[in-house]
């Protein structure tokens, strides 16, 4: 059955999906077979791709846009765990330890994602010992990235965004499309507050900020302001 917003592989492996790092450690005949287990998804702002508590029936590589991996409170209150950027793999760990998935993922902008079932994933640990290592290492990345997001969800705002910016000049480059709703979104602050840390940075020298868009000029100095260990 088809689904709406997607697109299936049926013949050749998508040139993008070939192109990620995760991928390119398994062989062509393994590329192959997988032409036909990915399913290409589109996603609108706001959009959740998966909940949490939710049986976990596939992972996720996130092709463009940018997503949020968030856990409630009783109060309903969200707390940012993990920034997703194209090329990132996310929803791995349950299906690595046969529980649901541990959060909700949520599109901060229009989004597309390619969804591999858990089954197929699963095969794919178990026949490519390349392919294993580095979902371990990206999952590593994603522990430690949220563990410094909780220990930064009590401290200032200059301090949080000054984490996410950096974090995500890491792993997307330093050129970012960002509007400052998308900045207080993730650091969990008003728009008000979001364009005054802007600004201050901006004065710091440590970013540039036309409209739409923030050029990170001194990452490691973020990072410096954080307090967070990199």
């Amino acid at each position: 059955m088809s689904l709406p917003g997607a697109v299936r592989y049926d013949s050749g492996m998508d040139s993008y999906l070939a192109g990620l790092p995760l991928l390119k450690t398994l062989p062509n005949d393994a590329l192959e077979r997988l032409s036909q287990a990915f399913i290409l998804r589109r996603y609108g702002k706001g959009e959740t791709i998966f909940e949490e508590g939710s049986a976990a029936d596939a992972a996720y590589f996130l092709r463009s846009g940018l997503v949020k991996a968030v856990k409630y409170s009783p109060a309903e209150a969200s707390v940012l765990m993990e920034l997703i950027v194209p090329g990132r793999i996310f929803g791995m760990l349950p299906i690595m330890d046969g529980k649901p998935y541990p959060v909700t993922v949520v599109c901060i902008q229009p989004s597309s994602a390619y969804r591999i079932r858990s089954v197929d994933f699963q095969d794919l640990m178990r026949r490519h010992a390349p392919f294993s290592r580095a979902v371990y290492a990206e999952l590593g990345s994603h522990m430690r990235h949220s563990q410094n997001l909780r220990a930064l969800s009590t401290q200032p705002a200059e301090q949080r965004i000054a984490y996410i910016l950096w974090m995500l000049a890491g792993v997307a480059g330093t050129e970012l499309r960002l509007r400052r709703e998308e900045i207080a979104e993730m650091a969990g602050t008003t728009i008000e507050t979001a364009i005054r840390v802007v600004g201050r940075l901006r004065d710091e020298k440590l970013l540039s900020a036309p409209w739409g868009r923030i050029s990170v000029l001194k990452p490691e100095s973020l990072l410096k302001l954080s307090g967070a260990a990199s």
